[in-house]
């Protein structure tokens, strides 16, 4: 089971089963009881949709970060479409 921890400078968990996990890319392959546990200890389970196609997002036009929306999530500025 993979699971992302709930926080980014988490990079070790120890599960319930006392089996350390170590993060590869920030998500934990888990058994699936270490991994429900973390889950309500505030993990959550990655997206397995993979990537979205460019021409569906938007750009801001002040720090160049990708969006779905016309406002940038990480500095407020606009977005325009890609």
């Amino acid at each position: 089971m993979k699971v992302v921890a709930p926080a980014r400078a988490v990079t070790e968990v120890d599960g319930l089963s006392g089996r350390r996990y170590r993060a590869k890319d920030g998500i934990y392959e888990m058994s699936p009881r270490d991994g429900r546990a973390l889950v309500q200890a505030g993990g959550f389970l990655p997206s397995l949709a993979g990537a979205t196609s460019r021409a569906t997002g938007y750009r801001c036009t002040r720090c160049g970060f990708g969006a779905f929306f016309t406002t940038c999530g990480r500095c407020g500025g606009p977005c325009d479409k890609e």
